[in-house]
C-alpha cells in the first residue's frame, strides 16, 4: 500500500514546475491497455520518464469525448475485463511508494455504479489526487465536489473553446487542482495544427483563473507541446501516446517508444 505522505498534491507539482520554469507534463494511459501486465509496465515507464502527473482512463463502453484511438484502447481494455475495481488494483500495485500523483478520468456512470464515496476513499489510498469526469457539469457537480473535498481529491472540470464568459467563470471558480482547457471543438485525437486563437484563449483563461491552466485534446508531438507550454501551465497528451502503444511491433519496442516519447516531452516543455 502506498504511504499517503509520499504522493504529492497537484498544487505541489505545479509549484515545482514553476520553480523549474517549465510546464507540467501529463501523459494519459487507458487502464488495462493493451493488457494488464503491459499497462503496469507502461505506467512504471512513464513515471521513470519524468511525467509530473499521470491521467488514468477507466475504460467505458460509450466514451463520448474520446476519439478513435482512445475508444479502441477502451474497447480492448473492456475485453480484457478491466473495470473500476481492476483499475484501482492495477494502479495500487504499480505505484506503491511512488510520489507522482495520478488523476482518474471516468465518465459518471461507472462512478455512480461503484459508489462515489467508496471510490474516492480508495482513490486517495491508491495515489490518485485528481478526478476528471467529462460528462459532469458544474450544475450537477455539487455533491461530487463535496465528496472530493472530503477525501482531498481535486475535481477538475473541462472548459471548451465554445464556452461563454459566464460558463468560463463558473468552471474556473468551481474547479480545483487545475482548469482543463479543451483545445479544440470535438473529441480527443492528435491534430496536425491548432486554431491560431488558441494562445490568446489560454492567456485569457489564465488571467481569469487562480488555478493552473492545462491544455489537452489534440497535442500530437513535442513541437506542439512546446508551443502550448509557452502559455499553459501543463500539457496533457493522450491519443498520440495511445497510438505509439498500438503501433508497436513488440513489447520491447512499445516500452522503449513510450519512454522516449515521454522523456522528450519532459525535456521540451
Amino acid at each position: 500500500m502506498i504511504k499517503h505522505n509520499t504522493v504529492m498534491d497537484l498544487s505541489k507539482v505545479f509549484d515545482q514546475c514553476r520553480s523549474g520554469h517549465r510546464a507540467a507534463v501529463m501523459p494519459f494511459l487507458t487502464a488495462g491497455f493493451p493488457s494488464e501486465k503491459l499497462f503496469g509496465k507502461l505506467l512504471a515507464e512513464v513515471v521513470k520518464a519524468g511525467a509530473d502527473m499521470i491521467e488514468i482512463g477507466v475504460p467505458f463502453s460509450d466514451p463520448l469525448a474520446d476519439g478513435k484511438s482512445i475508444q479502441k484502447s477502451s474497447e480492448q481494455a473492456l475485453a480484457n475485463g478491466i473495470n473500476m475495481d481492476r483499475t484501482l488494483k492495477l494502479c495500487t500495485k504499480t505505484m506503491k511508494g511512488v510520489s507522482t500523483p495520478l488523476i482518474l478520468m471516468s465518465y459518471i456512470n461507472p462512478i455512480l455504479a461503484y459508489g462515489a464515496e467508496l471510490l474516492l476513499k480508495r482513490m486517495h489510498r491508491t495515489g490518485f489526487r485528481g478526478l476528471i469526469v467529462p460528462d459532469l457539469v458544474p450544475e450537477e457537480g455539487q455533491e461530487m465536489e463535496r465528496l472530493c473535498r472530503q477525501e482531498k481529491i481535486d475535481l477538475i472540470y473541462l472548459l471548451a473553446p465554445t464556452s461563454t464568459a459566464e460558463r468560463r467563470k463558473q468552471i474556473v471558480n468551481r474547479s480545483s487542482g487545475f482548469v482543463y482547457l479543451v483545445s479544440i471543438v470535438g473529441v480527443t485525437g492528435a491534430r496536425k495544427s491548432f486554431p491560431p486563437e488558441i494562445h490568446s484563449w489560454i492567456q485569457q483563461v489564465k488571467r481569469e483563473s487562480p488555478l493552473p491552466v492545462c491544455v489537452g485534446f489534440g497535442i500530437s508531438d513535442h513541437r506542439q507541446a512546446k508551443a502550448i507550454a509557452r502559455n499553459a501551465d501543463g500539457v496533457i497528451v493522450g491519443s498520440a501516446l495511445t497510438e505509439i502503444i498500438r503501433q508497436a511491433e513488440n513489447e520491447e519496442d512499445m516500452i522503449a517508444n513510450v519512454e522516449s516519447f515521454v522523456s522528450q516531452l519532459r525535456n521540451k516543455v
